[in-house]
């Protein structure tokens, strides 16, 4: 029976790690970077300035991710993107069970499957802060790392010497793929600290066939052999240092641009304020670490403690780290936890108690059980979601980029940061102002770029200096381009030549969409309804984005015809800021109202009564209504900039766009 339930664990580790991998595409980093490794492939040359942006053109570029690149590039080209997820999902399956059985060597079968069981319950927290990036082969590499190192602590030998001494072969591929090849050395690091404490204290006592010297010996010549292999890089000392610019980029500081605007920078407690569905289980999952420390007080080794607090650190500084803290809590925190619950066990009399022969009836029952949960959870949220390897809906002009690449398009186009690399790879004509590499930028230029996007008029400027050929937008992911999209929709320069309501395409020439006109309305609509024809959610949001991006031009009429057929809160939500855009405060008051006795925490129902309250000149209760809002989510940005608003007298009047 015992080696079929080891198998049975591991097969359902390796699955269910799968499942929660699989997915579309939610981040554009993927895109550049299989765009690079078609530019290296055709120039058969390493890239060492930027090839792709108007920005940052010609600048020096420390592409540490060449490798990466190359693999995704031929990946793509083999198998698509929906070929490239499948890789990332192998990977992080391969990684789950490398570290299940870290946990089982430090711990035992019981430390095996406990850590299974939190190792896939923090993954499928962790899902979406996963993307398809270079962050894949670190935690694969870290597996490794762990599985080798606990290896040499737990049983020291001549092969554990030789697996010490191969990391510095991953360490080379690591440093080539991602920057943070610099935790292999961290990780060997930690482990030498506690075999040198160990080798003070005399505790060497379980390892009788090595020697305190042996095993130091060959923990230091395996850092020798990693912090070499991490100089083996076509870019030298740039790549060496790259590791701590990156530290810096997500320092914890309300001065630091790209800790404070980019969203996988901000801190977890800081990012869950407005984002919980993405950051509010790390606190969760330290409350429940706390808790076992504090209720088990295991005897944690010196290398475990200092891992697992560096990675908190790490964590703690930015949300795009909580997955590699999430990584290694599950094995180390395993194999800890387990054998302080053996140990304990152990001590008690099998006369007055039958707690051991009760554990070893029903924990074979609560894993399965607890596992098949947590498979179960895996595929229904795999089911919910876009299909594998397709971009998410709504997060990249899609539709404007097959239209631009139709047009042949060329020049210098004004995009969001996170759509420069789809643009890059969709068009290759295309040059993006900016993509997500901002390492290329200073926090100077960071703040420029996010001026513009924030103080729409600023784009006059900057575009007499690049002379953009179009203009790409999205209007709901995230919504802060509204107010741009309106600036050149006004705009005598530039002509609004496609939207479906999710994106925006202008242009300096050509045929305008006229979305004053009730058949061009209805044309979009009616497309967009065969687009997503069997996804009732996605065609409602496709309405929602459409209605809402009219409402922002001011077609309110048109914005009415689409919410037609939706019945839906969010529905119900847009109508009474339409009927607040056209003047109906009655209208959008009783909307409002009608939704807050079935919610009376509605935030944007809330909101939106202020503003009605403002618009009659009542602060007063336009202050009851923020308080209630502000109460219920103290950090919704909509409500503290009405309140800002208020409380400046800078009161325009004009509506504000209503959030997803």
């Amino acid at each position: 029976m015992r080696p079929t339930r080891r198998a049975l664990v591991y097969g359902a580790v390796a699955i269910g790690a799968a499942l929660v991998a699989l997915g579309p595409i939610g981040d554009g980093d993927i895109f550049w970077h299989v765009a690079a490794g078609d530019e290296i492939f055709r120039r058969r040359a390493l890239l060492h300035v930027d090839p792709f942006t108007v920005s940052a053109a010609g600048r020096p570029w420390v592409d540490v991710h060449w490798l990466f690149q190359l693999v995704v590039s031929l990946g793509h080209r083999l198998f698509g993107f929906r070929g490239l997820a499948i890789g990332k999902a192998l990977l992080l399956a391969a990684g789950a069970v490398i570290g299940t059985h870290t946990a089982e060597r430090g711990g035992g079968p019981v430390a095996r499957d406990l850590g299974a069981v939190v190792l896939l319950g923090l993954l499928f927290l962790a899902r979406h802060l996963v993307p398809l990036r270079p962050i894949l082969v670190t935690l694969l590499f870290i597996a490794v790392f762990l599985a080798v190192l606990e290896w040499h602590r737990v049983a020291p030998s001549a092969r554990s010497r030789r697996a010490l001494l191969a990391l510095a072969g991953l360490e080379a591929i690591w440093v080539n793929c991602q920057g943070l090849a610099a935790i292999g050395p961290a990780l060997i690091v930690a482990y030498l600290i506690s075999e040198a404490v160990a080798a003070a204290r005399g505790s060497r006592a379980h390892r009788s066939s090595e020697g305190p010297a042996l095993a130091l010996n060959a923990l230091a010549v395996a850092l020798g052999a990693c912090l070499l292999a991490s100089c083996i890089t076509p870019y030298g000392f740039d790549a060496v240092r790259l590791p701590a610019r990156l530290l810096a980029r997500i320092e914890p500081s309300a001065s630091n641009v790209f800790s404070t605007a980019v969203a996988e920078n901000i801190p977890p407690f800081v990012l869950e304020r407005t984002a919980p569905e993405l950051a509010s289980h790390f606190r969760w999952v330290l409350l429940g670490l706390a808790a076992a420390l504090l209720t088990l007080r295991p005897r944690l080794p010196i290398a475990h403690a200092l891992i697992l607090i560096g990675f908190t650190g790490l964590a703690l500084m930015a949300t795009r780290n909580v997955p590699l803290f999430y990584w290694v809590l599950a094995p180390l925190g395993a194999s800890s936890m387990a054998r302080e619950l053996a140990a304990r066990l152990s001590a008690r009399s099998p006369a007055a108690t039958s707690a051991p022969r009760l554990a070893a009836w029903a924990s074979p029952a609560i894993l399965t059980a607890t596992m098949a949960a947590e498979l179960a959870f895996a595929l229904v949220a795999l089911a919910r979601e876009p299909p594998i390897g397709a971009p998410t809906p709504f997060h990249f002009p899609t539709e404007s980029a097959r239209l631009l690449a139709r047009m042949n398009a060329r020049g210098p186009v004004f995009a969001p940061d996170h759509h420069g690399g789809y643009l890059t790879l969709a068009v290759p004509g295309l040059r993006p102002y900016i993509d997500t590499r901002l390492v290329l930028h200073s926090a100077r230029e960071y703040e420029d770029f996010l001026s513009v996007v924030d103080d729409p008029p600023r784009f006059d400027d900057l575009d007499a200096r690049e002379r953009f050929s179009y203009v790409v937008l999205t209007t709901s992911y995230p919504d802060r381009y509204l107010g741009l999209v309106a600036h050149l929709a006004s705009s005598p320069a530039w002509r609004l030549i496609y939207t479906d309501g999710s994106e925006v395409l202008f242009a300096r020439t050509g045929a305008s969409v006229r979305l004053s006109e009730s058949a061009t309305v209805d044309a979009i609509a009616a497309e967009l309804d065969a687009r997503f024809d069997g996804k009732p959610e996605e065609r409602a949001a496709a309405r929602l984005n459409l209605a809402r991006l009219l409402v922002v031009l001011g077609e309110t009429v048109g914005a009415e015809r689409v919410l037609q057929p939706l019945a839906s809160r969010a529905a119900t939500q847009l109508r009474a800021r339409i009927h607040f855009a056209a003047g109906e405060l009655g209208a959008a008051e009783t909307l409002s109202q009608l939704l807050l006795v079935d919610d009376a925490d509605d935030i944007r129902s809330l909101t939106l009564l202020a503003e009605i309250a403002i618009g009659r000149q009542s602060s007063g209760a336009a202050r009851e209504y923020l308080a209630r809002a502000l109460s219920a989510r103290p950090y919704d940005p909509e409500a503290r900039a009405v309140l800002a608003r208020l409380e400046h007298g800078t009161d325009s009047g004009a509506p504000t766009p209503a959030s997803d």
